[in-house]
């Protein structure tokens, strides 16, 4: 028997790149993944509970997740047919990645980023065949929308990924903004709004099956349904038809739908959470900065942060006391920083006595 070829199989693209690596580990306190800190009301995990035991695990889900679909379209105030349901943002990503590769200029397809942001819109955009275009952020972590449209204009690229708020570095991107990149290309332009409900601000989902050009990604995993994998792509029809044809026709479980749905029945139950999240955030950014932390300002759940060049040190030292932030080296723009995201009240408060603590055993002298 031979041995398999993965030299001559795996195309150069894939093999020059590094797997993405989620958070693992078992620690007390885990504010490295912009999960929301609570688990839903008990109301809706006792209706999913009762809800799941008579799923019928011997039939295929429904392959169009109608249901699940409708639920989406009467919270959010959009059409049923221009959604479609994908397991978790990431499969949406992917399947607009690799359904809209056709060449505009003769050369590889292009995307359009702003750095540092959501690491997936590139390593999946590499493995795809594309080329990536990095528009560092400005110096204070807001859009070079100089730098941004002269890119899309000279790029001509197939998408632009607008993570919004961006994660890492909680930047906005207001409505002037976004219409601008989309006057300015003949491709897709994609709002993520993945952390959207912390933001503060109206979300594109209701205009987006209307607009030429423009689509939104939403997903239930930073509101309190990480666990599910449920995430939605509104879009304009033609382009759903062209995705529906490389979407898995099975692509979510029975499981996910009906849980999905009867998290968004009870949508309106998100918001006061969301809004007491909005307060820890601003809360623990206040107390670490007055602690000696520089924290940069953030519209999602999370915020970066830094430390004097102690980044890297500080995240072990948390590590070691059962707390894990994400650490973020080399960021374009920043360098080396801290993403923390705003977790129960308990959570917060152990994190500020432990930086307090690090800050005095390491010699540093607190501000405030």
């Amino acid at each position: 028997m031979n041995d398999l070829d993965l030299a001559g199989l795996v195309p150069e693209c894939l093999g020059r790149l590094s797997a993405y690596v989620p958070p693992g580990g078992d620690y007390p306190v885990r504010l490295d993944a912009n999960e929301y800190p609570h688990p839903p009301d008990p109301a809706i995990q006792e209706e999913i509970r009762r809800a799941l035991e008579s799923v019928p695990l011997n039939r295929y889900p429904d392959p169009a997740s109608r249901a699940l679909r409708s639920a989406f379209a009467d919270r959010f105030g959009c059409p049923v047919e221009a959604i479609m349901a994908g397991n978790g943002s990431d499969e949406l990503i992917s399947l607009l990645i690799w359904t809209l590769r056709g060449g505009q200029g003769g050369g590889p397809p292009a995307i359009v980023v702003h750095t540092p942001t959501f690491a997936m819109y590139r390593l999946t955009a590499l493995a795809a065949g594309y080329e990536v275009v990095e528009v560092p952020l400005g110096g204070d972590l807001e859009p070079d929308m100089e730098a941004a449209l002269k890119a899309i204009r000279e790029k001509r690229p197939n998408i632009v990924f607008l993570s919004n708020p961006n994660n890492p570095t909680g930047t906005f991107y207001s409505r002037e903004q976004v219409d601008a990149m989309a006057r300015a290309t003949r491709g897709l332009v994609v709002v993520d709004e993945a952390y959207g409900d912390y933001s503060g601000e109206a979300s594109w989902v209701p205009e987006s099956a209307s607009r030429g050009n423009l689509a939104v990604l939403r997903t239930l995993s930073k509101v309190g349904g990480a666990a599910l994998r449920c995430g939605f792509l509104v879009a304009p029809a033609g382009l759903l038809r062209e995705v529906n044809k490389i979407r898995p026709p099975f692509n979510l479980s029975r499981h996910t739908q009906v849980a999905g749905e009867i998290f968004l029945r009870h949508y309106d139950l998100v918001g006061p959470r969301v809004a007491a999240v909005v307060r820890e955030r601003d809360r623990l950014a206040r107390e670490l900065e007055k602690s000696g932390g520089r924290v940069f300002p953030s519209r999602g759940n999370f915020f970066l942060m830094q430390c004097d060049g102690r980044e890297e040190e500080l995240s072990r030292f948390l590590q070691e006391g059962g707390i894990v932030v994400k650490f973020l080296a080399r960021l374009p723009v920043t360098g080396d920083a801290l993403r923390i995201t705003a977790g129960a009240p308990e959570e917060n408060d152990l994190l500020i006595r432990r930086f307090r603590e690090f800050l005095s055993e390491g010699g540093t002298d607190a501000k405030g």
